[in-house]
């Protein structure tokens, strides 16, 4: 396992294309900045028949991508004992194998599905695009949802949703009622023609409305009609029922969470 070089980008994402939806994450970030950053750091196994895995740090998660499901992890393991991310994502099968050597991580499963229609709604309740200054009030509201933001730092996410205003590579969609925000969701990352949806989150007291299905599918009609491919990902059952009524399941992935608890822990 070596630190990729700005050398190694255009070869690396031609690894990464042949299976984009098993790596969206990976493809998009690496696509879109520098292959080293102070956020960003990618490293890459090599064998004679070139690249066998990528791996991204990014802030405080990895995420891993294999074409070989079974491939060595002893480079990926020593990543994770040096760096004791929060969060580690990647196909359902590297997960599993990952579950069973880092003990002091609670594994989570879930699907990726390409999301290709959307849904004529006849609503009077708004929509807006967010702005800057309310990343802050985003990052809490996400945070609080076990589901979808129980790794995240609130700082970690404020910085990074800014980062993504800044950069054009992600942007937030968002309801008020007066001047609260009650409802969100957002590309988490973006290029010309692929967006990731997600942080789609509804304040609890206001699930009982429409308000997930009008924020939802808003960002969903104004991707496609931008010309993207759009793609989310869904761990609970609830959600994943939801979205196999409407979308494609095209790929599975886990992730690993470290246990808040044992952070001091040795991780292995």
């Amino acid at each position: 396992m070596k630190i990729a070089e700005t050398g190694d980008k255009k070869e690396i994402l031609k690894y990464l294309r042949q299976e984009i939806s098993a790596c969206v994450y990976l493809y998009i970030d690496i696509l879109n900045y520098d292959i080293s950053t102070d956020k960003m750091t990618v490293w890459i196994e090599q064998s004679s028949k070139g690249i066998q895995m990528v791996v991204m740090k990014y802030y405080d998660s990895f995420q891993i991508y294999s074409h070989d499901r079974n491939c060595s992890l002893d480079g990926v393991v020593q990543l994770i004992e040096k760096y004791r991310v929060s969060m580690i994502s990647g196909q359902k099968e590297i997960i599993e194998r990952l579950e069973n050597i880092c003990l002091l991580y609670k594994a989570s499963y879930g699907k990726v599905f390409l999301m290709d229609g959307y849904r004529q709604l006849n609503t009077t309740i708004h929509v807006e695009r967010a702005f800057e200054s309310q990343a802050r009030q985003i990052a809490e509201l996400i945070c609080m949802d076990k589901e979808i933001g129980s790794h995240y730092k609130v700082e970690d996410l404020e910085a990074q949703l800014v980062g993504r205003f800044h950069t054009g590579t992600g942007r937030s969609y968002i309801i008020k009622d007066k001047e609260k925000i009650v409802a969100h969701s957002a590309t988490y990352a973006e290029t010309e023609d692929i967006a990731v949806v997600g942080g789609t989150i509804i304040l609890p007291e206001y699930r009982n409305t429409e308000y997930y299905m009008v924020i939802s599918n808003y960002i969903l009609e104004k991707l496609l009609k931008e010309g993207k491919k759009v793609f989310t990902f869904a761990a609970s059952d609830r959600m994943i029922r939801y979205h196999e009524v409407l979308h494609k399941s095209c790929e599975e992935y886990g992730k690993l969470e470290l246990k808040k608890h044992e952070e001091k822990e040795k991780i292995l």
